[in-house]
């Protein structure tokens, strides 16, 4: 009787042990030591990893997770975003002082923009154009801003408020498809073509983090992804459930989401 028990107790410890494993797995889970928190991600084409933290540290990691190198700026302060859909010229944009600097994939430091010499003086978000020139929304003239590298304004909207006819607090830009993403957490996104015209709106309730493909916005809204359908504009629940503090970002055929030190990556939900 005594070992059909001990039979039994270590087929349960085995298979506990299995399952773990197989969770751990599936959730394909980074935990980065050497950090505490993980404050931005993005992801290039290439798979690697551009990561900051709240160490003013900027990051880059290989497709095998593996540190390439890493960089510290403390003179331009906390990173807000960064943005490397062109994996050989990194856009990293400080909003505290107003500085968009652009690094090569090396993080070697190659050129930077100090917006205020332009009056541009109340930027809230930046991302890469297509042809490697800036967009931008500036909360000054309130307005979605295309500008060349030396300051030259290249495309501008009228007044957002006057297009959207909504007061917008916009957090996040970036162009995808030919098309520029504007995204508030209450309101939803705004989605402008090359020439600053409002094209669409995808209207989303509140959400703290997004990122989208072609076809689908994802975001958390209070520790659930959404899926939101843009060509029927529905947002379909998933089962997905993250922290409410987690941030979304996203490559190929992978949606990640972020807290702490740790990056999960699953398949698209």
């Amino acid at each position: 009787m005594q070992h059909s028990k001990m039979i039994k107790l270590n087929y349960i410890i085995i298979s506990l042990s299995i399952l773990s494993s197989l969770k751990v797995k599936g959730q394909d889970t980074l935990t980065l030591n050497n950090l505490k928190n993980i404050s931005y991600l993005s992801i290039d084409a290439k798979g690697n990893k551009y990561i900051s933290d709240d160490l003013l540290t900027l990051y880059k990691y290989g497709p095998n997770n593996k540190l390439i190198t890493n960089v510290n700026n403390k003179s331009y302060g906390n990173i807000t975003s960064i943005d490397c859909s062109n994996p050989f010229e990194i856009y990293v944009f400080y909003k505290d002082q107003n500085i968009l600097v652009f690094f090569d994939n090396m993080l070697n430091i190659r050129g930077e923009v100090r917006l205020n010499d332009f009056q541009m003086n109340n930027v809230t978000c930046v991302s890469r154009s297509y042809d490697n020139h800036i967009w931008l929304i500036d909360m000054s003239e309130n307005k979605l801003l295309k500008i060349s590298k030396s300051g030259k304004r290249l495309a501008e909207s009228n007044y957002l408020n006057s297009i959207t006819r909504k007061q917008i607090n916009p957090f996040k830009i970036w162009e995808l498809n030919g098309q520029v993403h504007v995204a508030d957490s209450t309101l939803g996104v705004f989605t402008f073509d090359i020439y600053t015209t409002l094209d669409k709106t995808y209207y989303t309730k509140s959400f703290s983090s997004i990122t989208c493909n072609t076809d689908y916005l994802y975001y958390n809204q209070k520790g659930a992804v959404v899926k939101y359908n843009k060509a029927l504009r529905t947002p379909i629940n998933t089962t997905t459930y993250i922290p409410r503090k987690a941030k979304l970002a996203i490559e190929s055929d992978r949606l990640y989401y972020y807290y702490d030190n740790k990056i999960i990556s699953l398949k698209h939900p």
